[in-house]
Protein backbone atom coordinates (compact mmCIF):
# COMPACT_ATOMS: atom_id res chain seq x y z
CA UNK A 1 0.00 0.00 0.00
CA UNK A 2 0.73 3.74 -1.12
CA UNK A 3 0.21 4.94 2.59
CA UNK A 4 -0.68 2.76 5.79
CA UNK A 5 -3.77 5.33 6.66
CA UNK A 6 -6.03 8.05 4.99
CA UNK A 7 -4.39 11.05 7.00
CA UNK A 8 -0.98 9.90 6.04
CA UNK A 9 -2.55 10.15 2.63
CA UNK A 10 -3.85 13.54 3.20
CA UNK A 11 -0.99 15.21 5.15
CA UNK A 12 1.13 13.94 2.22
CA UNK A 13 -0.82 15.74 -0.24
CA UNK A 14 -1.50 18.70 1.74
CA UNK A 15 2.25 19.04 2.17
CA UNK A 16 3.08 18.51 -2.07
CA UNK A 17 -0.31 20.80 -3.02
CA UNK A 18 0.14 24.24 0.45
CA UNK A 19 -1.51 26.91 -1.26
CA UNK A 20 -3.70 25.44 -4.05
CA UNK A 21 -7.03 25.29 -3.88
CA UNK A 22 -8.55 22.38 -2.35
CA UNK A 23 -12.27 23.55 -2.02
CA UNK A 24 -14.43 25.76 -3.26
CA UNK A 25 -17.79 26.40 -1.47
CA UNK A 26 -20.88 28.60 -0.03
CA UNK A 27 -20.71 30.58 3.12
CA UNK A 28 -24.31 31.67 2.90
CA UNK A 29 -26.66 30.33 -0.41
CA UNK A 30 -26.79 32.63 -2.86
CA UNK A 31 -23.32 34.38 -1.64
CA UNK A 32 -20.35 34.32 -4.24
CA UNK A 33 -18.07 31.03 -3.28
CA UNK A 34 -14.84 30.88 -1.79
CA UNK A 35 -11.45 28.97 -2.10
CA UNK A 36 -9.86 27.55 0.38
CA UNK A 37 -6.54 25.88 -0.02
CA UNK A 38 -4.65 23.08 1.24
CA UNK A 39 -2.78 24.41 3.54
CA UNK A 40 -6.06 26.10 5.38
CA UNK A 41 -8.24 22.83 5.51
CA UNK A 42 -5.30 21.49 6.80
CA UNK A 43 -5.12 23.82 9.67
CA UNK A 44 -8.68 22.98 9.96
CA UNK A 45 -8.29 19.38 10.50
CA UNK A 46 -5.76 19.64 12.90
CA UNK A 47 -7.30 21.74 15.09
CA UNK A 48 -10.52 19.65 14.90
CA UNK A 49 -8.25 16.39 15.84
CA UNK A 50 -6.85 18.08 18.90
CA UNK A 51 -9.51 20.09 19.79
CA UNK A 52 -11.45 16.11 20.37
CA UNK A 53 -8.71 15.03 21.90
CA UNK A 54 -8.64 17.42 24.57
CA UNK A 55 -12.45 16.62 25.05
CA UNK A 56 -11.62 13.58 25.95
CA UNK A 57 -12.06 11.28 22.55
CA UNK A 58 -9.71 8.57 21.35
CA UNK A 59 -8.38 6.24 19.47
CA UNK A 60 -10.79 3.54 18.18
CA UNK A 61 -13.98 5.94 18.98
CA UNK A 62 -16.89 6.27 17.03
CA UNK A 63 -17.57 9.27 16.11
CA UNK A 64 -21.07 10.48 14.16
CA UNK A 65 -21.10 13.05 11.38
CA UNK A 66 -24.42 14.17 10.24
CA UNK A 67 -24.25 16.93 7.87
CA UNK A 68 -24.59 17.69 4.08
CA UNK A 69 -22.00 17.93 1.66
CA UNK A 70 -19.72 20.55 2.33
CA UNK A 71 -16.37 21.62 3.63
CA UNK A 72 -16.85 21.33 7.10
CA UNK A 73 -17.85 17.34 6.24
CA UNK A 74 -14.50 16.74 5.18
CA UNK A 75 -12.29 18.46 7.26
CA UNK A 76 -14.23 16.77 10.23
CA UNK A 77 -13.83 13.17 8.72
CA UNK A 78 -10.22 13.60 7.98
CA UNK A 79 -10.01 15.04 11.89
CA UNK A 80 -11.69 12.06 13.18
CA UNK A 81 -9.57 10.03 11.11
CA UNK A 82 -6.35 11.71 12.32
CA UNK A 83 -7.33 10.89 15.61
CA UNK A 84 -7.31 7.35 14.99
CA UNK A 85 -11.09 7.33 15.52
CA UNK A 86 -13.42 5.84 13.08
CA UNK A 87 -16.22 8.33 11.57
CA UNK A 88 -20.07 6.91 11.22
CA UNK A 89 -21.30 9.03 8.69
CA UNK A 90 -24.88 9.49 9.14
CA UNK A 91 -27.77 10.80 6.17
CA UNK A 92 -28.82 14.15 6.39
CA UNK A 93 -32.50 12.93 5.73
CA UNK A 94 -32.36 10.32 7.83
CA UNK A 95 -34.84 10.02 10.29
CA UNK A 96 -35.11 10.60 14.18
CA UNK A 97 -35.36 6.94 14.56
CA UNK A 98 -32.57 5.82 12.25
CA UNK A 99 -30.43 8.23 14.31
CA UNK A 100 -31.27 6.98 17.51
CA UNK A 101 -30.63 3.49 15.90
CA UNK A 102 -27.31 4.46 14.74
CA UNK A 103 -25.67 6.68 17.83
CA UNK A 104 -26.69 3.33 20.20
CA UNK A 105 -25.77 0.65 17.67
CA UNK A 106 -22.40 2.34 16.90
CA UNK A 107 -22.28 3.54 20.35
CA UNK A 108 -21.40 7.00 19.47
CA UNK A 109 -20.28 9.67 22.38
CA UNK A 110 -19.62 12.35 19.86
CA UNK A 111 -21.80 13.28 16.80
CA UNK A 112 -21.29 16.50 14.61
CA UNK A 113 -24.25 17.68 13.29
CA UNK A 114 -24.76 20.57 10.61
CA UNK A 115 -26.77 23.08 11.61
CA UNK A 116 -30.58 23.27 14.31
CA UNK A 117 -32.20 21.17 12.67
CA UNK A 118 -30.11 18.19 12.52
CA UNK A 119 -29.80 18.79 16.72
CA UNK A 120 -32.88 18.54 16.79
CA UNK A 121 -33.55 15.45 15.72
CA UNK A 122 -31.04 13.81 18.39
CA UNK A 123 -32.99 16.44 21.10
CA UNK A 124 -36.00 14.86 20.58
CA UNK A 125 -33.78 11.42 22.39
CA UNK A 126 -31.65 13.12 24.55
CA UNK A 127 -32.83 11.92 27.47
CA UNK A 128 -32.36 7.95 25.77
CA UNK A 129 -28.79 8.51 25.14
CA UNK A 130 -26.44 8.81 27.91
CA UNK A 131 -23.76 7.44 26.48
CA UNK A 132 -23.70 10.99 23.67
CA UNK A 133 -20.96 12.90 25.70
CA UNK A 134 -21.15 16.11 23.05
CA UNK A 135 -23.72 17.38 19.91
CA UNK A 136 -20.81 19.76 17.86
CA UNK A 137 -22.72 22.17 16.03
CA UNK A 138 -21.25 22.88 12.16
CA UNK A 139 -23.35 25.79 11.74
CA UNK A 140 -24.09 28.23 14.24
CA UNK A 141 -26.01 30.80 13.17
CA UNK A 142 -26.82 32.57 17.08
CA UNK A 143 -29.64 29.73 17.22
CA UNK A 144 -28.27 26.96 19.25
CA UNK A 145 -28.96 26.36 22.92
CA UNK A 146 -26.39 27.96 25.61
CA UNK A 147 -27.72 26.10 28.53
CA UNK A 148 -26.62 22.80 27.55
CA UNK A 149 -22.81 21.28 28.61
CA UNK A 150 -23.81 18.83 25.84
CA UNK A 151 -23.50 20.74 23.26
CA UNK A 152 -20.96 23.03 21.59
CA UNK A 153 -20.27 23.90 18.19
CA UNK A 154 -17.35 23.80 15.53
CA UNK A 155 -15.85 27.25 16.65
CA UNK A 156 -15.69 25.63 20.38
CA UNK A 157 -13.58 23.08 19.16
CA UNK A 158 -11.23 24.90 16.84
CA UNK A 159 -10.45 27.29 19.54
CA UNK A 160 -10.12 24.37 21.88
CA UNK A 161 -7.75 22.81 18.76
CA UNK A 162 -5.94 26.21 18.18
CA UNK A 163 -4.42 26.46 22.00
CA UNK A 164 -3.24 22.39 22.03
CA UNK A 165 -1.31 22.96 18.63
CA UNK A 166 0.71 25.76 20.88
CA UNK A 167 1.18 23.77 23.96
CA UNK A 168 1.24 20.19 21.70
CA UNK A 169 2.64 21.18 18.46
CA UNK A 170 4.06 17.54 17.75
CA UNK A 171 0.82 15.87 18.87
CA UNK A 172 -1.50 15.45 15.70
CA UNK A 173 1.68 14.35 13.71
CA UNK A 174 2.12 11.62 16.48
CA UNK A 175 -1.21 10.43 16.82
CA UNK A 176 -1.28 9.89 12.87
CA UNK A 177 1.47 7.62 13.35
CA UNK A 178 -0.08 5.02 15.35
CA UNK A 179 -2.71 4.46 12.25
CA UNK A 180 -2.18 0.64 11.12
CA UNK A 181 -3.96 0.01 7.74
CA UNK A 182 -6.16 -2.64 9.26
CA UNK A 183 -7.68 0.15 11.97
CA UNK A 184 -11.27 0.73 11.47
CA UNK A 185 -11.68 4.12 9.06
CA UNK A 186 -15.62 4.27 8.86
CA UNK A 187 -18.64 2.51 9.90
CA UNK A 188 -21.19 3.12 6.57
CA UNK A 189 -24.72 2.28 8.25
CA UNK A 190 -26.63 0.91 4.77
CA UNK A 191 -29.94 2.47 4.54
CA UNK A 192 -31.96 -0.80 3.88
CA UNK A 193 -34.81 -1.54 1.69
CA UNK A 194 -36.71 -3.99 3.57
CA UNK A 195 -35.48 -3.39 7.48
CA UNK A 196 -33.04 -2.05 9.97
CA UNK A 197 -30.07 -0.83 8.92
CA UNK A 198 -26.57 -2.56 9.24
CA UNK A 199 -23.67 -1.46 9.87
CA UNK A 200 -20.57 -2.06 7.52
CA UNK A 201 -16.86 -1.67 8.80
CA UNK A 202 -14.37 -0.20 6.53
CA UNK A 203 -10.59 0.20 7.48
CA UNK A 204 -8.14 2.29 6.02
CA UNK A 205 -6.64 -0.14 3.92
CA UNK A 206 -10.28 -1.67 2.44
CA UNK A 207 -11.10 2.28 1.66
CA UNK A 208 -7.89 3.12 0.30
CA UNK A 209 -7.41 0.06 -2.15
CA UNK A 210 -10.60 0.89 -3.50
CA UNK A 211 -9.88 4.34 -4.08
CA UNK A 212 -6.43 4.81 -5.20
CA UNK A 213 -7.40 1.27 -7.77
CA UNK A 214 -9.35 4.18 -9.36
CA UNK A 215 -6.58 5.84 -11.39
CA UNK A 216 -5.52 3.02 -13.90
CA UNK A 217 -9.46 3.19 -15.40
CA UNK A 218 -10.31 6.93 -15.00
CA UNK A 219 -6.79 8.71 -15.00
CA UNK A 220 -7.45 12.35 -12.99
CA UNK A 221 -4.76 15.06 -12.41
CA UNK A 222 -4.50 18.25 -10.23
CA UNK A 223 -6.24 20.36 -13.22
CA UNK A 224 -9.45 18.40 -12.65
CA UNK A 225 -12.45 20.39 -11.14
CA UNK A 226 -14.74 17.99 -9.67
CA UNK A 227 -18.67 19.04 -9.07
CA UNK A 228 -19.34 17.31 -5.43
CA UNK A 229 -23.12 17.29 -4.06
CA UNK A 230 -24.13 13.57 -3.57
CA UNK A 231 -23.93 12.96 -0.25
CA UNK A 232 -20.82 12.06 1.54
CA UNK A 233 -22.10 9.80 3.66
CA UNK A 234 -22.96 7.35 0.56
CA UNK A 235 -19.32 5.50 0.00
CA UNK A 236 -19.51 6.24 -3.54
CA UNK A 237 -19.22 9.96 -3.31
CA UNK A 238 -16.90 9.69 -0.14
CA UNK A 239 -14.58 6.99 -1.44
CA UNK A 240 -14.61 7.57 -5.77
CA UNK A 241 -14.87 11.12 -5.20
CA UNK A 242 -13.49 12.82 -2.10
CA UNK A 243 -10.47 9.86 -1.47
CA UNK A 244 -9.79 9.52 -5.13
CA UNK A 245 -9.78 13.14 -5.61
CA UNK A 246 -7.83 14.27 -2.50
CA UNK A 247 -4.97 11.75 -3.71
CA UNK A 248 -4.78 13.40 -6.98
CA UNK A 249 -4.85 16.70 -5.62
CA UNK A 250 -8.00 18.18 -7.56
CA UNK A 251 -10.11 20.98 -6.77
CA UNK A 252 -13.68 20.44 -5.22
CA UNK A 253 -16.51 22.31 -6.09
CA UNK A 254 -19.31 21.55 -3.64
CA UNK A 255 -22.88 22.39 -4.10
CA UNK A 256 -25.40 21.73 -1.37
CA UNK A 257 -28.50 22.39 -3.63
CA UNK A 258 -28.97 19.83 -6.88
CA UNK A 259 -30.58 23.01 -8.62
CA UNK A 260 -27.14 25.44 -8.61
CA UNK A 261 -25.38 22.45 -10.89
CA UNK A 262 -26.57 23.46 -14.08
CA UNK A 263 -25.06 27.23 -13.05
CA UNK A 264 -22.10 25.30 -11.16
CA UNK A 265 -21.10 23.47 -14.42
CA UNK A 266 -20.62 26.53 -16.21
CA UNK A 267 -19.15 29.26 -14.01
CA UNK A 268 -16.52 27.17 -12.50
CA UNK A 269 -15.34 25.36 -14.82
CA UNK A 270 -16.16 21.97 -14.03
CA UNK A 271 -14.32 18.94 -15.60
CA UNK A 272 -15.73 15.82 -13.97
CA UNK A 273 -18.63 14.76 -11.59
CA UNK A 274 -20.18 11.91 -9.55
CA UNK A 275 -23.69 11.08 -9.92
CA UNK A 276 -27.09 9.19 -9.71
CA UNK A 277 -28.87 8.31 -12.92
CA UNK A 278 -31.89 10.33 -12.19
CA UNK A 279 -29.63 13.39 -12.49
CA UNK A 280 -28.65 12.76 -15.56
CA UNK A 281 -32.21 11.75 -16.70
CA UNK A 282 -33.43 15.28 -15.63
CA UNK A 283 -30.47 17.18 -17.81
CA UNK A 284 -31.78 14.78 -20.74
CA UNK A 285 -35.47 16.05 -19.89
CA UNK A 286 -34.39 19.35 -19.50
CA UNK A 287 -32.36 19.39 -22.78
CA UNK A 288 -34.76 17.93 -24.85
CA UNK A 289 -37.94 20.23 -23.63
CA UNK A 290 -35.80 22.85 -24.71
CA UNK A 291 -35.08 21.92 -27.84
CA UNK A 292 -38.94 21.35 -28.42
CA UNK A 293 -39.54 25.18 -28.43
CA UNK A 294 -37.20 25.44 -31.51
CA UNK A 295 -38.77 26.16 -34.61
CA UNK A 296 -39.20 23.08 -37.04
CA UNK A 297 -36.98 22.96 -38.75
CA UNK A 298 -33.89 23.58 -36.49
CA UNK A 299 -35.39 20.88 -33.89
CA UNK A 300 -35.57 18.71 -36.70
CA UNK A 301 -32.16 19.48 -37.86
CA UNK A 302 -30.40 19.39 -33.74
CA UNK A 303 -32.54 15.78 -33.15
CA UNK A 304 -30.97 14.34 -36.99
CA UNK A 305 -27.78 15.21 -35.47
CA UNK A 306 -28.35 13.68 -32.28
CA UNK A 307 -29.70 10.50 -33.50
CA UNK A 308 -26.22 9.73 -35.79
CA UNK A 309 -24.04 10.83 -33.33
CA UNK A 310 -26.38 7.92 -31.00
CA UNK A 311 -26.27 5.51 -34.18
CA UNK A 312 -22.39 6.43 -34.45
CA UNK A 313 -21.13 5.33 -31.36
CA UNK A 314 -23.75 2.18 -31.09
CA UNK A 315 -22.03 1.47 -34.11
CA UNK A 316 -18.75 1.93 -32.57
CA UNK A 317 -19.32 0.03 -29.44
CA UNK A 318 -20.68 -3.25 -31.23
CA UNK A 319 -17.50 -2.92 -33.33
CA UNK A 320 -19.36 -2.46 -36.90
CA UNK A 321 -17.48 -0.65 -39.02
CA UNK A 322 -17.84 2.79 -39.49
CA UNK A 323 -17.40 4.32 -43.18
CA UNK A 324 -15.41 7.62 -43.59
CA UNK A 325 -17.39 9.49 -44.74
CA UNK A 326 -19.54 8.78 -41.21
CA UNK A 327 -16.61 9.32 -39.61
CA UNK A 328 -16.40 12.84 -41.30
CA UNK A 329 -20.51 13.48 -40.69
CA UNK A 330 -20.29 12.36 -36.82
CA UNK A 331 -16.94 15.16 -36.37
CA UNK A 332 -18.95 17.92 -38.20
CA UNK A 333 -21.97 17.28 -36.59
CA UNK A 334 -19.96 17.13 -33.02
CA UNK A 335 -18.18 20.56 -33.99
CA UNK A 336 -21.33 22.43 -35.09
CA UNK A 337 -24.50 21.31 -33.64
CA UNK A 338 -23.82 19.17 -31.37
CA UNK A 339 -21.58 21.11 -29.53
CA UNK A 340 -23.81 24.18 -28.92
CA UNK A 341 -25.66 21.65 -26.92
CA UNK A 342 -22.47 20.52 -25.11
CA UNK A 343 -21.63 24.19 -24.41
CA UNK A 344 -24.83 24.93 -22.74
CA UNK A 345 -24.96 22.42 -20.75
CA UNK A 346 -21.57 22.43 -19.60
CA UNK A 347 -18.71 23.57 -21.98
CA UNK A 348 -15.64 22.47 -19.94
CA UNK A 349 -17.05 18.52 -18.79
CA UNK A 350 -15.48 15.75 -19.99
CA UNK A 351 -17.25 13.02 -18.20
CA UNK A 352 -20.02 11.56 -15.72
CA UNK A 353 -19.33 8.60 -13.34
CA UNK A 354 -22.56 7.23 -12.96
CA UNK A 355 -23.33 4.75 -9.88
CA UNK A 356 -25.82 3.60 -7.28
CA UNK A 357 -28.80 2.69 -9.97
CA UNK A 358 -28.81 1.62 -13.54
CA UNK A 359 -28.77 4.05 -16.03
CA UNK A 360 -30.90 4.25 -19.45
CA UNK A 361 -28.93 3.45 -22.44
CA UNK A 362 -30.35 5.47 -24.71
CA UNK A 363 -29.51 8.77 -22.19
CA UNK A 364 -26.33 7.13 -22.22
CA UNK A 365 -25.49 7.50 -25.78
CA UNK A 366 -27.13 10.89 -26.19
CA UNK A 367 -24.48 12.12 -23.29
CA UNK A 368 -21.77 10.39 -25.66
CA UNK A 369 -23.23 11.88 -28.97
CA UNK A 370 -22.34 15.58 -27.68
CA UNK A 371 -19.18 15.00 -26.44
CA UNK A 372 -19.35 14.21 -22.67
CA UNK A 373 -18.36 10.47 -21.54
CA UNK A 374 -20.55 8.77 -19.10
CA UNK A 375 -18.91 5.49 -17.20
CA UNK A 376 -21.11 3.62 -15.60
CA UNK A 377 -19.56 1.80 -12.59
CA UNK A 378 -20.76 -0.85 -9.96
CA UNK A 379 -19.97 -1.34 -6.21
CA UNK A 380 -21.77 -1.43 -2.60
CA UNK A 381 -21.12 -0.18 0.72
CA UNK A 382 -19.69 -3.70 1.44
CA UNK A 383 -16.75 -3.41 -1.69
CA UNK A 384 -15.39 -0.35 -0.59
CA UNK A 385 -17.60 1.22 -3.17
CA UNK A 386 -15.99 0.45 -6.88
CA UNK A 387 -16.12 -3.17 -8.02
CA UNK A 388 -16.43 -2.63 -11.68
CA UNK A 389 -16.21 0.58 -13.75
CA UNK A 390 -15.71 1.64 -17.29
CA UNK A 391 -12.55 2.85 -18.23
CA UNK A 392 -12.20 6.44 -19.69
CA UNK A 393 -10.32 4.83 -23.19
CA UNK A 394 -12.69 2.03 -23.45
CA UNK A 395 -16.51 2.68 -22.04
CA UNK A 396 -18.47 0.55 -23.29
CA UNK A 397 -22.15 2.01 -23.06
CA UNK A 398 -24.86 -0.42 -21.55
CA UNK A 399 -22.89 -2.00 -18.94
CA UNK A 400 -21.23 -1.13 -15.88
CA UNK A 401 -17.75 -2.13 -17.20
CA UNK A 402 -15.08 -4.48 -15.98
CA UNK A 403 -13.88 -5.70 -12.51
CA UNK A 404 -11.04 -3.94 -10.91
CA UNK A 405 -7.98 -6.42 -10.24
CA UNK A 406 -7.65 -6.64 -6.68
CA UNK A 407 -11.32 -8.17 -7.22
CA UNK A 408 -12.24 -11.91 -8.19
CA UNK A 409 -15.85 -11.59 -9.27
CA UNK A 410 -18.02 -14.38 -10.62
CA UNK A 411 -21.56 -15.37 -11.15
CA UNK A 412 -23.55 -18.08 -8.80
CA UNK A 413 -25.57 -20.83 -10.07
CA UNK A 414 -28.83 -18.00 -10.28
CA UNK A 415 -26.45 -15.16 -12.10
CA UNK A 416 -25.78 -13.90 -8.48
CA UNK A 417 -23.11 -11.39 -8.40
CA UNK A 418 -20.28 -12.57 -6.01
CA UNK A 419 -17.03 -11.24 -5.28
CA UNK A 420 -13.90 -11.68 -3.22
CA UNK A 421 -10.57 -9.42 -2.74
CA UNK A 422 -8.81 -7.04 -0.24
CA UNK A 423 -11.23 -4.12 -0.25
CA UNK A 424 -14.21 -6.20 0.75
CA UNK A 425 -15.23 -5.32 4.09
CA UNK A 426 -14.70 -7.95 7.41
CA UNK A 427 -18.27 -8.52 7.93
CA UNK A 428 -21.30 -6.22 9.32
CA UNK A 429 -21.01 -4.41 12.59
CA UNK A 430 -21.99 -6.51 15.67
CA UNK A 431 -24.38 -9.07 13.22
CA UNK A 432 -22.80 -12.29 12.88
CA UNK A 433 -26.00 -14.14 11.54
CA UNK A 434 -26.17 -11.14 8.47
CA UNK A 435 -22.23 -11.81 7.91
CA UNK A 436 -22.92 -15.74 7.58
CA UNK A 437 -25.73 -15.09 5.61
CA UNK A 438 -24.14 -13.28 2.74
CA UNK A 439 -20.13 -14.56 2.96
CA UNK A 440 -19.92 -17.95 2.24
CA UNK A 441 -16.93 -19.58 1.54
CA UNK A 442 -15.18 -16.25 1.33
CA UNK A 443 -17.07 -15.14 -1.17
CA UNK A 444 -19.66 -12.01 -0.64
CA UNK A 445 -23.10 -12.71 -2.34
CA UNK A 446 -23.61 -9.11 -3.28
CA UNK A 447 -27.65 -9.84 -3.77
CA UNK A 448 -27.40 -8.08 -7.34
CA UNK A 449 -28.10 -10.70 -10.75
CA UNK A 450 -25.89 -9.78 -13.87
CA UNK A 451 -23.88 -11.72 -16.49
CA UNK A 452 -20.72 -10.78 -18.38
CA UNK A 453 -21.11 -10.17 -22.21
CA UNK A 454 -18.25 -11.59 -24.02
CA UNK A 455 -15.35 -8.96 -23.63
CA UNK A 456 -15.74 -9.18 -19.87
CA UNK A 457 -18.11 -6.53 -19.29
CA UNK A 458 -20.36 -6.79 -16.47
CA UNK A 459 -24.70 -5.68 -16.85
CA UNK A 460 -26.76 -5.64 -14.33
CA UNK A 461 -30.12 -7.36 -14.90
CA UNK A 462 -32.07 -7.37 -11.23
CA UNK A 463 -32.06 -7.51 -7.43
CA UNK A 464 -32.25 -10.82 -6.34
CA UNK A 465 -34.67 -10.00 -3.47
CA UNK A 466 -36.96 -7.83 -6.37
CA UNK A 467 -37.37 -10.53 -8.76
CA UNK A 468 -41.25 -10.96 -9.93
CA UNK A 469 -42.36 -14.56 -10.54
CA UNK A 470 -45.32 -14.64 -12.92
CA UNK A 471 -48.52 -17.06 -12.72
CA UNK A 472 -46.85 -18.52 -15.87
CA UNK A 473 -43.26 -19.15 -13.80
CA UNK A 474 -41.42 -16.31 -15.71
CA UNK A 475 -38.62 -14.68 -13.52
CA UNK A 476 -39.01 -11.14 -14.16
CA UNK A 477 -36.06 -7.91 -12.89
CA UNK A 478 -38.92 -5.30 -12.58
CA UNK A 479 -36.29 -2.60 -12.35
CA UNK A 480 -34.93 -3.29 -16.13
CA UNK A 481 -38.63 -2.15 -16.79
CA UNK A 482 -38.65 0.50 -14.83
CA UNK A 483 -35.85 1.86 -16.24
CA UNK A 484 -37.34 1.52 -19.82
CA UNK A 485 -40.21 3.01 -18.69
CA UNK A 486 -38.46 6.58 -17.03
CA UNK A 487 -37.52 7.26 -20.65
CA UNK A 488 -40.21 9.03 -21.00
CA UNK A 489 -40.39 12.63 -20.09
CA UNK A 490 -43.60 12.27 -18.61
CA UNK A 491 -42.90 9.76 -16.05
CA UNK A 492 -40.77 10.27 -13.06
CA UNK A 493 -41.32 7.12 -10.82
CA UNK A 494 -42.22 3.66 -11.68
CA UNK A 495 -42.58 0.94 -9.46
CA UNK A 496 -43.75 -2.54 -11.21
CA UNK A 497 -45.90 -5.31 -9.67
CA UNK A 498 -47.08 -8.26 -10.42
CA UNK A 499 -45.69 -11.10 -8.22
CA UNK A 500 -47.32 -14.42 -9.00
CA UNK A 501 -50.13 -12.39 -11.28
CA UNK A 502 -50.87 -13.46 -15.02
CA UNK A 503 -49.40 -10.02 -16.00
CA UNK A 504 -47.81 -7.14 -14.93
CA UNK A 505 -48.77 -3.99 -14.00
CA UNK A 506 -47.27 -0.38 -12.41
CA UNK A 507 -47.96 2.36 -10.35
CA UNK A 508 -46.85 5.67 -11.99
CA UNK A 509 -45.78 8.60 -10.98
CA UNK A 510 -45.85 11.71 -13.52
CA UNK A 511 -43.30 14.09 -13.78
CA UNK A 512 -45.75 17.26 -12.66
CA UNK A 513 -43.04 19.79 -13.72
CA UNK A 514 -42.00 18.51 -17.47
CA UNK A 515 -46.67 17.63 -17.73
CA UNK A 516 -47.39 21.14 -17.21
CA UNK A 517 -44.91 22.85 -19.05
CA UNK A 518 -45.47 20.71 -21.74
CA UNK A 519 -49.72 21.28 -21.63
CA UNK A 520 -49.00 24.84 -21.51
CA UNK A 521 -47.15 24.74 -24.75
CA UNK A 522 -48.90 22.12 -26.53
CA UNK A 523 -51.84 23.39 -29.26
CA UNK A 524 -53.65 20.02 -27.74
CA UNK A 525 -54.72 20.75 -24.18
CA UNK A 526 -55.20 17.66 -21.86
CA UNK A 527 -58.06 18.29 -18.81
CA UNK A 528 -55.68 18.57 -15.68
CA UNK A 529 -58.41 20.20 -13.58
CA UNK A 530 -58.88 17.30 -10.73
CA UNK A 531 -56.98 14.60 -9.41
CA UNK A 532 -53.96 13.39 -11.86
CA UNK A 533 -54.89 9.89 -11.12
CA UNK A 534 -58.35 10.63 -12.95
CA UNK A 535 -57.63 12.17 -15.38
CA UNK A 536 -58.92 10.36 -18.75
CA UNK A 537 -56.68 12.51 -20.95
CA UNK A 538 -53.46 11.90 -19.21
CA UNK A 539 -53.90 8.22 -18.44
CA UNK A 540 -54.36 7.72 -22.35
CA UNK A 541 -50.94 9.53 -22.79
CA UNK A 542 -49.34 7.84 -19.96
CA UNK A 543 -50.78 4.44 -21.88
CA UNK A 544 -49.21 5.49 -25.06
CA UNK A 545 -45.76 6.53 -23.32
CA UNK A 546 -45.72 3.15 -21.45
CA UNK A 547 -46.44 1.18 -25.17
CA UNK A 548 -43.76 3.46 -27.20
CA UNK A 549 -41.27 3.04 -24.25
CA UNK A 550 -41.86 -0.87 -24.05
CA UNK A 551 -40.43 -1.86 -27.72
CA UNK A 552 -37.71 -4.93 -26.71
CA UNK A 553 -39.30 -6.07 -23.90
CA UNK A 554 -40.66 -9.89 -23.97
CA UNK A 555 -44.56 -9.82 -24.10
CA UNK A 556 -44.71 -10.93 -20.40
CA UNK A 557 -42.58 -8.27 -19.41
CA UNK A 558 -44.70 -5.41 -20.71
CA UNK A 559 -47.38 -3.43 -18.44
CA UNK A 560 -50.58 -4.45 -18.89
CA UNK A 561 -52.56 -2.04 -16.20
CA UNK A 562 -51.32 0.82 -14.50
CA UNK A 563 -52.47 3.41 -12.15
CA UNK A 564 -51.18 7.03 -11.44
CA UNK A 565 -50.38 8.06 -8.04
CA UNK A 566 -51.26 11.39 -7.04
CA UNK A 567 -48.16 11.71 -4.67
CA UNK A 568 -44.40 11.52 -5.33
CA UNK A 569 -43.04 8.29 -3.72
CA UNK A 570 -40.36 10.37 -0.63
CA UNK A 571 -38.11 9.77 1.70
CA UNK A 572 -40.44 11.35 4.34
CA UNK A 573 -43.27 9.60 3.34
CA UNK A 574 -41.33 6.22 3.67
CA UNK A 575 -41.47 4.70 0.33
CA UNK A 576 -37.67 5.79 -0.43
CA UNK A 577 -34.38 5.04 1.70
CA UNK A 578 -32.34 7.75 1.93
CA UNK A 579 -30.31 7.06 -0.91
CA UNK A 580 -33.72 6.91 -3.07
CA UNK A 581 -34.17 3.55 -4.01
CA UNK A 582 -37.91 2.38 -3.29
CA UNK A 583 -38.75 0.05 -0.23
CA UNK A 584 -41.16 -1.93 -2.56
CA UNK A 585 -42.66 -3.85 0.56
CA UNK A 586 -43.50 -0.25 1.94
CA UNK A 587 -45.14 0.64 -1.79
CA UNK A 588 -46.99 -2.80 -2.20
CA UNK A 589 -48.49 -1.89 1.29
CA UNK A 590 -49.38 1.31 1.32
CA UNK A 591 -50.86 1.06 -2.06
CA UNK A 592 -52.47 -2.57 -1.46
CA UNK A 593 -56.15 -1.59 -2.55
CA UNK A 594 -55.24 -0.15 -5.36
CA UNK A 595 -52.48 -3.00 -6.22
CA UNK A 596 -54.87 -5.47 -5.77
CA UNK A 597 -57.48 -3.46 -7.98
CA UNK A 598 -55.31 -3.53 -10.70
CA UNK A 599 -55.33 -7.64 -11.30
Amino acid sequence: MKYKSIPELFITKAQRFGEKTLVRYQQRANSDLESISWNEIYDHVESISLGLAKLGAKAKDNIGLLSITNQKWMCCDLAVLSLGACTVPLYHNCSEDAIFHIINHAHLDYVFVHNKIQLQKIRTNFDKLENLKYVIVLDDRGDIPKNQPRIITLDDILRIGEKEKKDKPNQFKDQIKKINDDDLATIIYTSGTTGIPKGVPLTHKNCLLAALSIYEYVPLHDKHRMLSFLPLAHVFERVCGELYGLDQGLTFVYCPVPEDIPKLLHAEKITMMLVVPRILEKMYAKIMGELQKQPEMIKDTILKAIDFGINYHKKKIANKPISFLENIAYTTAKKTLLAKIKNKLAPHLEFFVSGGAPLNHEISYFFKAIGIEVLEGYGLTETAAPLTVNPLLRNKTGTVGIPFGHFDVKLGSDKEILCQGPSLFPGYYKDEAATNECIIDGWFHTGDLGEFDDEGYLKIIGRKKDLLITAGGKNVAPTKIEHKLCQSNFINQVVVVGDRERYLAALIVVDKDYLYKWNEDSDTKLDLSGKLSESGDLNELIRDEIDKNSIGLDNYETIKKFAILDEELSIDGGELTPTMKVKRNVVNEKYSELIVNLF
